[in-house]
């Protein structure tokens, strides 16, 4: 037993996460079985108080004993790592992309998007991939150039996603064989008889002929990096926290995903019952490409050159949240704030489930 004296604004749960004790109530019980009877306590601690707490040794047969009980409020998955379990990826999501300048909303874009497992081949998952119910600021736009882009990408849809055993995509390709695409364009351009509209479908023909293209224009995208990236991979340390992990994420628009330094954090239930799985995902650039090199299509990160060069000055923080029962995606909420403008320039995510099925 050891004897310490509480600092200001500290809690229980903060002083539990310190000793990496799994329940708060179980420390205040220690106390008040320790102590004399005018120092026992039922809320939460003081400033300056004195508080019985247990030694290592004790810490570990009380989170035995609250783990026997059930009542832990951490939900620490096997070897340390939580697995990417497939048939649970599969369903309709709503994703709301927001832009904010000085914390006035500039744009909002939303859209749905569909994955279908399909099967499993060569020791690879393969997902067909859709997204379908464009909108802008709310609305559907009706524009002509909105118009014409999502007829051409009906064209496309559904394509392939190849996902390896880990949840890492490792290549997306298309399902339509390239004439019957080449047709259903050329049908499009009865819609759109004007130069600007045949160019730019002649355009869309060109990319589908290129497999690179293709690959490289729907992977960078932000949901294929919050649903496929290396936050599922990496392990938590002897606690809550993660090991440091690097991985790119594509948050300005029209530009090479950014390279982060991350670290995620389980967060502790709000009640012993609490319904869904929290981790925190932070961010800190380390990307020293500059704003306007990232818009290179041929711009590259390589971490063994200009180690010295100032960093883009930006930061990311996501909140992913699981259902507890079988840890199946219920929700991901996500930031990126640009540092280098006189204004503040943020982007919000949303990711949202809306299938009923997890």
């Amino acid at each position: 037993m050891i004897t310490y004296y509480t600092q200001s604004g500290e809690s229980l749960a903060d002083l539990c996460n310190e000793m990496q004790l799994e329940n708060p109530e179980y420390l205040r019980e220690y106390h008040n079985q320790n102590c004399l009877l005018s120092e026992r306590f039922e809320g939460d601690l003081a400033q300056g108080m004195k508080l019985y707490i247990p030694s290592a040794s004790e810490i570990l047969e009380l989170n035995k004993k609250i783990r026997d009980n059930n009542q832990s409020f951490y939900d620490f998955p096997a070897k340390a790592k939580f697995p990417f379990d497939f048939k649970f990826w599969e369903g309709t999501y709503q994703i709301t992309q927001t832009t904010c300048s000085d914390d006035i909303i500039l744009s909002k874009y939303e859209n749905k998007v569909r994955l279908d497992l399909e099967g499993i081949k060569n020791g690879y998952y393969h997902f067909l991939f859709s997204a379908f119910d464009f909108r802008k600021n709310e609305a559907i736009s009706d524009s002509k150039l909105d118009t014409l882009a999502k007829m051409c990408i009906e064209a496309i849809y559904p394509i392939r996603y190849i996902i390896d055993r880990d949840g890492k995509l490792i290549d997306i390709v298309l399902t339509k064989k390239t004439e019957d695409m080449f047709s259903e364009m050329n049908f499009i351009k009865n819609f759109f008889p004007d130069q600007y509209s045949s160019d730019y479908i002649e355009k869309m023909k060109d990319i589908v002929e290129s497999s690179e293209i293709i690959s490289q224009k729907f992977k960078n995208t932000l949901f294929n990096s919050f649903m496929f990236g290396e936050f599922y991979r990496t392990q938590l340390g002897n606690w809550v926290t993660s090991n440091v992990y690097y991985d790119f994420y594509p948050w300005i628009f029209d530009a090479q995903p950014i390279r982060f330094e991350f670290q995620n954090i389980l967060l502790s239930k709000d009640i012993v019952d609490d319904e869904r799985v929290k981790i925190q995902q932070r961010g800190i650039s380390v990307d020293t490409r500059n704003l306007e090199g990232l818009h290179f299509t041929d711009s590259r990160f390589n971490e063994k050159t200009d180690i010295e060069k100032t960093r883009i000055d930006c930061e990311h923080f996501a909140e992913y949240l699981f259902n507890r029962e079988n840890l199946s995606l219920y929700k991901i909420e996500a930031g990126f704030q640009y540092l280098g403008h006189e204004n503040s320039q943020r982007e919000d995510f949303l990711l949202e489930r809306i299938t009923d099925n997890y």
